[in-house]
């Protein structure tokens, strides 16, 4: 499932779009990034049902409710292309979404 709001080669009607590492992030979000990142080099990705014990809850994009306000896969700094999640270890939805999701508030719609 694509979506214009955010398409994958980065342009949106020819005005660059910040990629994920680009984004802003308050610095205790950006410790939680750092942390899972730590997580994941240390252990591997995450999955649900693992022995590592972390529920990674992942939904895909059909089951998505909170995909108008910007919660996706596409908008997470752990989102690395539009099957691959840098924390968890299963296939991803480009609009899916997992709570261990790291948001920008810049790409949350709050109204």
């Amino acid at each position: 499932m694509k979506h214009s709001s955010h398409p994958e080669n980065g342009k949106y009607f020819g005005v660059r779009i910040k990629s994920n590492s680009e984004r802003e992030y308050h610095p205790a979000e950006k410790q939680f990034i750092d942390a899972m990142q730590s997580i994941v080099s240390k252990y591997g990705k995450l999955e649900d049902r693992d022995e590592k014990g972390i529920w990674v809850g992942y939904v895909g994009a059909k089951e998505n409710d909170n995909y108008s306000i910007g919660v996706r896969c596409s908008n997470c700094a752990h989102y690395e292309s539009a099957k691959v999640c840098k924390i968890i270890k299963q296939e991803i939805e480009p609009g899916g979404y997992c709570r261990l999701a790291a948001i920008s508030s810049e790409n949350i719609n709050k109204g």
